[in-house]
Order: C-alpha cells, then structure tokens, then sequence
C-alpha cells in the first residue's frame, strides 16, 4: 500500500490484525521505556514517567498514525504520552534503538514532546500543560493566513490530544470560543476521557456538559464511547438495559471492573443491576465476559477509525472525539486511582513482556519488515515522519522608513506610522500579522487598517 491509499483507504481494507500487534507493541515499549528509566544500574531514585497515562493513549494514537495521518498532518501530542510518540517514532524508522533506554537522561528523551531537545522533532512541544491542546488550533489559523496570501499547499491537518483534566485549563476554552478561530474544518482535538486525574477518579463524570460547551462554540462533536463488542452486545434482546446500567455507575464503580475477570467480574457487574442485565449477559461465557464489559471506544481500533473519519468529513468547522478510556488499559495496574505515576514491578513486566510474546533478548526489537505490520510500519514511516526544522526565509527589511516624528510623541503613534511605511512595500506587507486587540484608534493601528483593508 501507498501511503496515501493507507490513510485514505476504506475500512474493510485495514489490516486490523496487525495494527492490533503494532498497538500491543507500542504498549509495551512505552511500558518498557519508564521501567527501565526508573530501574537501570547507575540510578537509585525514581525519575518519573506516566505508564498508565501512556497505556490509555495506545488505541487513540495506533488507530491515528497508522490509519489516519499522512505526511502533511501536524500533531500536538499529550505531555505525559510522550514515550508512547517515541515508540511510534521508533517502529516507523525515525529513532535510533539508543535513545529507548535514555528516557529522562542528559541528551537523551524529554519528559515531554519537545521540538528543540528530542531527536524525533515533534510537530509542537507540549511540556505546559493545556498549551499544546490548542497550539494545533491556532497553527490552522496562520495555514489558513498562509494559503489565502501565498501560494496553496498540500491540505493538512492539524490534530491536538489531551487528557481531559487539561480541559480545566482557561486558556483552551478561551481558545474554543476565539470568533477568529471558527470554521477551521482541519483541525480535530481527541479527549482522553477517563475522568481520572493526578491522585484520584473524579467524581461525576460531566461528559455531556463540555460536549455543550463546545457545541456551543460551533464545534463538531463526536463520540467514542463504547467499543463494538458492547455495541453488539446492545442490538441483542435485553441489550439496552446494559447500556443503561453502564451508563447509570459512577466513574469509580465501573472502573473497579476492570481488576476482575470470569465470575469475580459478572458478580461484581450485576451488583444493582435490574434482572434484565443478568439474562442479557447470560449467554456470554465468564471468560469472554470482561472482552465485553471492558470494551469502550477509545480502546477500539474500529471505532476510532470510523469516528476520525467522521470528523474529517466535516469541513466548516473544527471537530472533538470524546474518546473514552480506562488509565492503565492492558497493565495490572489499570482503573487504580493512584496509578497516574505508579510504576510497575519486575516481575509485572516479566509477565507483560510473555504475553506480548517477547523475550530479554528480543524485546527492543522493531517488526520484521516482510510481517504485515512491519510493512505498515515502514509505509508510515515514509509518510509521517518528520524532517528537521528548516530555516526561515529572510527578508529584506529596510533598516529605516524615513519616517518623520515630532519631538515628542508616544511610542504607540511612531508604531502606527512605521508599520504604515513598511507597508508600502507588498512583498514585506503581506507578511505583517498585528496581534494587537482590536482598538485600532488607541493603539494607532487605524492608518494600517485602512490602507490594507484588514
């Protein structure tokens, strides 16, 4: 496949079964990568990492660079994902296998996505939380300014992933509701929803109430909320009232199902479940049961493809996925409320590392390229990756304007003047931006307004 029919194929034409190992993989590099940042011979304090905040991100971001993306898109990865993006970045070609064991070290992996330390250039540094959940959003604001003043570019998309706590941050409602922001139909932000914060579940999920916000703001929302074995599970007699009954725990209780399996876990399900619950899952098997039950859309491969795409068909405005999510998806730490640093132990990845499939020796290794998801891999990566910053264009800019200025005046009035004579020079005007507030009288911005029709 091309990297454009990947990206843009139909869904039957996914190879689901490889992105599935390319998802399990990147689980477990991530994993990996802050257990040996934490573990190694030379250090004997703990130097941090976010293993639970990376495993809730694997589907989200598996289903976007391996079936969405393509080379033009830019991505405004979430902070505490960051290993999560360098394994990416590693199967796809682009890291060196050295740097997956200096996560946190001098010269080796930031912390944080970062465009001017890490060796794969990230598309935006998102260390300061909440910034990087909008910077995508005002970066298809200077493309749109780019594309209406100069020559068209190939379109691209812009795509900004958050953790949903970083929705507490003001700037990025101040951004939503930005009237110079509207209809910016290539950008997509996709929630990390588990209402699961630093320490602890937060109660009440309020899910539909920043759905409303953004709504409001005349943003396309979607949802990725349960995954395709609930939703089939659903469509059968008595479905719905399994719906209803998921829908009707709190945010603590349903995440406690997720430490149980077979019995333990349909015992725990039908505590204050209607009678209609337990007929509805009797047909399914107690060890087939938690494939169910546990099955939310942000960890469905399918279903965030299709949802990606359902965004992606909407072109007058931008779009936001509420992908829900369980923090610590595929570990033995998962739906713990104090896992959002928790570390696991040895012997947890020893048994991470067999049911990858992996050994000691291998366990490092990228895909074999002839295996189908090593093919995919190198198509991705020969798409996607990212080239080193290139170096701006310099302009030529007079030294002078010849301006001439009484002998007191403010330094406010002798800018509106300046920026008026600098515009008497077209190749020079059409790449002056203002960020000044609109109070053109007061900032003396009036004489440039009007001469350029801004």
């Amino acid at each position: 496949m091309t990297s454009e029919s990947m990206t843009r194929s139909p869904k039957a034409d996914i190879d689901f079964a490889a992105l599935a190992i390319i998802e399990k993989r990147l689980l477990w590099l991530s994993t990996r990568m802050i257990d040996h940042a934490n573990k190694r011979s030379d250090t004997e304090i703990k130097v941090g990492g976010h293993q639970a905040s990376c495993a809730s991100m694997a589907t989200i971001m598996t289903a976007l660079w391996f079936a969405h993306i393509g080379g033009e898109d830019k991505v405004a990865v979430k902070p505490h994902a960051s290993p999560l993006y360098h394994s990416i970045k590693y199967l796809t070609g682009e890291l060196d296998r050295s740097y997956l064991s200096m996560l946190r070290q001098l010269g080796g992996l930031q912390a944080y996505p970062s465009r001017t330390k890490d060796p794969d250039v990230a598309d935006f540094s998102t260390g300061s939380v909440g910034l990087g959940a909008v910077a995508p959003l005002f970066s298809a604001a200077t493309r749109r300014y780019v594309d209406d003043h100069f020559e068209t570019r190939p379109p691209a998309r812009f795509v900004a992933i958050a953790g949903d706590a970083e929705l507490d941050e003001g700037n990025v409602w101040e951004a939503i509701a930005d009237p110079s922001l509207q209809g910016l139909g290539n950008v997509m932000l996709v929630i990390d929803l588990n209402r699961q914060s630093l320490d602890r579940i937060i109660p009440g999920i309020q899910a539909k109430r920043l759905m409303s916000f953004f709504r409001d703001a005349g943003w396309h929302v979607a949802e990725a909320k349960y995954g395709n074995r609930l939703l089939d599970a659903f469509d059968q007699p008595g479905g719905e009232s399994i719906r209803e009954h998921i829908d009707q725990m709190s945010n603590e209780e349903y995440q406690s199902l997720f430490a149980y399996a077979g019995a333990e876990l349909r015992s725990r399900f039908l505590a204050n479940a209607v009678p209609e619950v337990e007929t509805a899952i009797s047909d399914i098997p107690d060890d087939e049961l938690a494939s169910v039950v546990q099955n939310l859309g942000g960890h469905d491969l399918k279903v965030l493809i299709d949802t990606y795409r359902e965004c992606e068909a909407v072109t007058d405005r931008p779009s936001v996925v509420f992908a829900y999510t369980i923090k610590g998806w595929g570990l033995p730490i998962v739906g713990d409320p104090m896992n959002h640093s928790t570390l696991m132990s040895t012997a947890q990845i020893d048994d991470l590392r067999r049911e990858i499939g992996l050994t000691s020796k291998n366990e490092w290794d990228r895909f074999d390229p002839t295996t189908p998801e090593g093919t995919i891999c190198a198509v991705v990566g020969a798409a996607v990756n990212n080239e080193p910053p290139q170096s701006r264009p310099r302009l030529e800019v007079p030294v002078e304007t010849g301006v001439r200025h009484k002998a007191k005046v403010s330094t406010q009035e002798a800018f509106g003047r300046i920026i008026v004579a600098l515009g008497r020079d077209e190749a020079l005007a059409d790449r002056l931006v203002t960020v000044s507030p609109d109070v053109s009288v007061s900032t003396s911005l009036g004489g440039w307004i009007n001469t350029h029709g801004v």
